[in-house]
């Protein structure tokens, strides 16, 4: 699938060059839930504001493993009084042995300037304004954690969330990119984000923390886990902090799971200080993964 197709994103070449045959995507698609607050009191709630999916995939060949980890979601502003957010992350990492030797990732997100709750509505409520997007690749092998950062700019109207992520995957490669490069320890590479939750959730561990590194700047992520039984049914209950290189904390994330996935059942995070969002499993569809490739 893979021997032929070029493409103009690191994380799709990384796939390519490894030439493994990865199985389909095992996938989980998710109703966004959304809570809006006003200086820590909520004063909006809706339920379905969007929808999120997570798709995994894993070959091994011998003492080489492939892994393929993508993580999107976004909203709907016509059930949210205007506001949007949207983001994906996708990831590739490659194992030989018990060591990283190479991932990848492309990744972008709804811009974000720290504003508050009236400034992100006013900002919203101006129709001059396009979407905008910070979007990101990256690539970490041994002894460096290289980044391209740019600004991503669409017309401003509502796309389902296949159609933005492909949109935004065909505009990054011709935008202005900055790049940036971190020294790290001179092996392994150094893990990605997703990657590094998936490695906390296999750990067996119920408390413990692993460092991972994200556009070329140093993160920890802390974690703890709890059983929990909800209606009769067992679950695991996944807490995790991120912590930057200061350990300064910058978000905290809940994951549910069952003993049958790595792919969690629910999940709450704060993206922004004014947003909460639950995403709820829903019954899988039928539909076709929305990463491609180029040809040339």
């Amino acid at each position: 699938m893979f021997a032929t197709a070029v493409s103009r994103l690191v994380v799709d070449n990384l796939l390519a060059e490894s030439q493994f045959a990865l199985p389909d995507s095992t996938t989980r698609n998710y109703r966004v839930d959304v809570v809006v607050t006003f200086l820590g009191v909520p004063i909006f709630s809706r339920r379905a504001v969007g929808k999120a999916f997570c798709t995994f995939r894993e070959a091994v060949n011998g003492d080489h493993r492939v892994i393929a980890l993508h993580f999107a979601g976004g909203s709907n502003p016509d059930r949210t009084h205007g506001f949007k957010y949207d983001g994906s992350m996708e990831e590739a990492i490659v194992e030989q042995g018990a060591s990283r030797s190479q991932a990848a990732y492309f990744g972008f997100v709804t811009h974000s300037k720290d504003e508050n709750f009236d400034q992100a509505r006013q900002r919203i409520l101006d129709k001059t304004i396009g979407g905008g997007y910070t979007a990101a690749q990256g690539v970490h092998r041994a002894g460096c954690a290289r980044c391209e950062k740019a600004s991503v700019s669409l017309p401003d109207q509502h796309r389902e969330l296949a159609e933005l992520i492909q949109q935004i995957r065909d505009r990054f490669p011709d935008s202005d990119r900055i790049t940036t490069e971190l020294h790290t320890p001179s092996s392994p590479a150094a893990p990605t984000f997703l990657y590094a939750i998936l490695s906390a959730l296999r750990s067996g561990q119920s408390r413990s923390e692993i460092g991972y590194v994200h556009n070329a700047k140093e993160y920890r992520l802390e974690w703890e886990r709890s059983a929990e039984q909800s209606s009769g049914v067992s679950a695991t209950r996944f807490t995790g902090c991120v912590l930057s290189a200061s350990a300064h904390r910058l978000t905290t994330f809940r994951l549910w799971l069952n003993n049958q996935s790595d792919l969690p059942m629910r999940i709450e995070f704060q993206p922004r200080s004014y947003l909460r969002l639950s995403l709820e499993c829903e019954p899988a569809e039928p539909r076709s993964t929305p990463i491609s490739t180029e040809e040339t």
